[in-house]
């Protein structure tokens, strides 16, 4: 004998209460269905033990209601039946957000009792009066059985949507208390239901009317119109839900945007930081699962200012607000992107190592997909997605070509730069070594078999300045992307810059052999220097000016003449012959030359109280001390009258390796400034920093005229040419350049020192 399943009242827990579990997820499944209702506006009402949730959607029939609403567990959209009206507006056409069919038990959860009230086009207005109480009474009572109670009208009872068409949702009796942390917490959650991240705006409005908070609002209001830009703003209740993501995001975070496209045949990789393109490259979609999904990741690392930005403008930590947030059909599938949750797994694979590995809580962004097939969100409304091959297909896509691609340049490039985290722009990436190791993960992409580069930039991809050290790695990478993109112009360039550079090194081995030949027929003398050995690291390297300290002299002035020469009659060549050589090209020539004259004029200035043989190789001592030693010892003599130099102390050792030569052209282009600027004094200030990686921060300070008031930014100073003096406007553009190279950062200090030194300020850190 065929029997059937009966089914108990307790169903409705089973299926309400107890899949969702969560009051911000109900309002979520309530908010989704007015969106597939074709809504385009819908109010959240708070008051008196009640919510109403009222949109302008198409409405339901007396029919939708009996056959649809009433059905449980069908869906009407996943099963293609819903009515054609999405059909007959194009420009509405749109996946659905919803469809399990349990979305309406969202209201069991909120409230005891729900008086449902809707129209459809040129029907009347259907109202269905649910008390889910009467479900709780008898568990042997038949789930269909309970009976509830469906009229008809003209006019709605209460809150009318506009335009004649919708649904309003009353629910009463609510089963826990809305207080103003739980609405704030609310509207947060709804600002992320609909992608915030999406450039474009979005149709569909959310609005929150609380009156019980109206009156706190307009306090908060007052307060965030009269806080300063260092407080975070106060989260105002009442009002449409908007979000400042976007602008709190633009141009201030490293992102990579990764998207499936040609029909699903391929994938288009595009790196920007701070705004600036690094590469966009294309290649083979390897992830089946992700053909005609329509995948798009937009993930963005956040360093220090762009989290203080992010705090600023949203009202909270950007580690409160989330990280990798999946929308499906345009809606938010919850929990994902939650600030515990780790379905991406990166917060378990940040712990195999800090340094090597981007975590949850470094990224923000969003992860999208459309359809359903193989999407499909778990019946419990906040556990995500069930586990299906294009599930682990989308996963692997954001590891492998989101995350991975994005640590190979935060961690292996502006890691490196200790101090880029706190800069909101990429000035620090177009340092020599920045733009060195940009050239060499460009390069190697480039070369990586079955990828496409389609753009780059030649801003960060360059050849750098032939003092660096990653001169020569740099060109062979660039001779490698010249190669692999069949970029004959990059190419050209690269073999200048090594035809150059063997003239350099042709002329230093030279003037080498001609130091060494010396050499040999020299006296070697030895020199004592007690305990001022051990204490002053400018005369440990200092003698009498004997003969070998002058050959060592010779020999530096005539490397640094020699590339002056050399970079002179380049110059002359091209005039001679007719190449027409334009106002950025002469800049930059003239830098160069500026540059190595001032090497000249500093290895000049070491023969006025002793020699430094090794003036323009790298050593290893206390560059503190080094520093004091060579204010105290030579710029004191050398600088014109009138203005005393004067250096503090450090209280600490800060031993790292430097270039003698370009110390002294620092403090020598800060010591001329001051005297240009009419200062009768300027102090040095040492302080190195404590800590396992410390720093040497140096307080440059005058009695000048301080910084005009016309330079805006003042930190145009540093550019090449920039001068507020009868200067060339190289002096501060070499200075920094010597910093930089050192890995550290020059900036400028709008606050006087101290009253007697009340002109400009800078301060130069350098690291360990």
């Amino acid at each position: 004998m065929l029997q059937s399943f009966r089914i108990s009242s307790a169903l409705k827990d089973l299926i309400g209460r107890g899949l969702i579990t969560n009051d911000s997820v109900a309002v979520f499944e309530l908010v989704k269905n007015s969106f597939d209702a074709h809504a385009t506006s819908i109010q959240i009402m708070f008051a008196n033990d009640s919510i109403i949730i009222k949109d302008n959607g198409k409405g339901m029939s007396r029919k939708d209601i009996l056959d649809k609403w009433l059905f449980v567990a069908y869906s009407a959209k996943r099963d293609g039946t819903e009515d054609n009206y999405r059909d007959a507006i194009v420009e509405r056409k749109r996946p659905y957000a919803g469809a399990k069919g349990v979305g309406r038990f969202s209201c069991d959860r909120l409230g005891e009792r729900l008086v449902l009230s809707s129209r459809s086009r040129k029907q009347q207005v259907q109202t269905l009066e649910v008390d889910w109480t009467e479900y709780e009474k008898d568990a042997k009572q038949e789930f269909g059985k309970v009976t509830v109670n469906l009229t008809e009208a003209e006019k709605f009872p209460e809150c009318a949507p506009d335009g004649g068409t919708g649904t309003v949702l009353k629910i009463n009796r609510l089963r826990s208390s809305w207080d103003r942390d739980k609405l704030g917490k609310l509207k947060r959650e709804l600002m992320k239901l609909i992608n915030p991240f999406a450039g474009e705006p979005t149709r569909f409005q959310i609005e929150i009317v609380a009156p019980d908070q109206q009156e706190k609002d307009d306090e908060d209001r007052i307060y965030n119109s009269s806080s300063s830009d260092k407080k975070e703003p106060r989260l105002i209740i009442n009002g449409k839900i908007e979000n400042p993501v976007l602008q709190a995001l633009k141009n201030r975070t490293t992102a990579i945007k990764v998207e499936v496209i040609d029909n699903g045949s391929l994938i288009e990789t595009t790196l920007e930081d701070r705004g600036d393109l690094i590469y966009r490259i294309r290649e083979e979609n390897e992830y089946p699962g992700l053909k005609d999904s329509k995948f798009l990741a937009d993930i963005s690392f956040l360093n220090r200012s762009a989290k203080a930005v992010f705090a600023l403008r949203m009202g909270i930590p950007s580690v409160q607000f989330g990280s990798i947030f999946l929308f499906r059909n345009g809606f938010r599938v919850f929990p994902i992107g939650n600030e515990n949750d780790d379905f991406f797994g990166l917060a378990r694979r940040q712990q195999q190592g800090m340094r090597r590995f981007l975590g949850s809580r470094d990224l923000i962004g969003r992860v999208e997909v459309a359809g359903t097939e193989g999407f499909d969100e778990a019946t419990s409304r906040d556990q995500g997605l069930i586990r299906t091959a294009a599930v682990d297909d989308l996963k692997a896509c954001v590891l492998n070509k989101c995350i991975k691609r994005l640590e190979r340049y935060i961690v292996d490039i502006t890691w490196k730069d200790k101090y880029d985290k706190d800069q909101s722009d990429t000035k620090r990436m177009k340092s020599d070594e920045s733009s060195a190791r940009i050239t060499r993960l460009v390069s190697r992409l480039a070369g990586t078999t079955g990828v496409d580069l389609v753009e780059y930039n030649p801003e960060l991809v360059r050849i750098i300045d032939d003092k660096s050290e990653e001169f020569n790695s740099s060109l062979s990478a660039l001779a490698l992307l010249a190669e692999k993109t069949g970029n004959r112009e990059l190419g050209d360039r690269v073999d200048q810059a090594k035809a150059r550079m063997k003239e350099l090194e042709n002329a230093r081995a030279d003037a080498l052999a001609a130091e060494r030949r010396a050499e040999n027929r020299a006296k070697t003398a030895e020199f004592k220097y007690g305990e001022e050995k051990q204490r002053n690291a400018f005369l440990r390297a200092a003698a009498s000016l004997d003969h070998d300290t002058i050959l060592n002299l010779h020999h530096q002035i005539l490397m640094h003449a020699s590339d002056v020469h050399l970079g002179i009659r380049r110059m002359m060549s091209k005039l001679r012959k007719g190449f027409s050589v334009d106002a950025n090209e002469w800049i930059e020539f003239l830098g160069q030359i500026s540059f190595r004259n001032s090497q000249i004029m500093t290895a000049s200035r070491f023969a006025t109280k002793g020699g430094y043989k090794q003036q323009a190789t790298e050593i290893r001592e206390d560059l503190a001390v080094y520093m004091r030693d060579y204010i105290t010892t030579i710029s004191s003599l050398w600088a014109p009258r009138g203005i005393a130099v004067e250096a503090h102390e450090a209280k600490k050792a800060f031993d790292r390796p430097f270039r003698p030569i370009e110390v002294g052209i620092v403090i020598d282009n800060l010591v001329s400034n001051a005297t240009k600027a009419k200062a009768e004094r300027i102090e040095f200030f040492f302080h190195v920093s404590k800590g396992h990686k410390p720093e040497l921060s140096i307080t440059v300070a005058d009695s000048g005229n301080g910084w005009p008031s016309s330079l805006e930014p003042v930190e145009r100073i540093f550019e090449k040419g920039v001068t507020t003096t009868s200067g060339s406007g190289l002096g501060l553009f070499h200075v920094k350049g010597v910093v930089e190279r050192m890995g550290g950062l020059v900036e400028v200090s709008r606050e006087p020192r101290s009253s007697i030194l009340s002109g400009a300020c800078l301060i130069l850190r350098i690291p360990a």
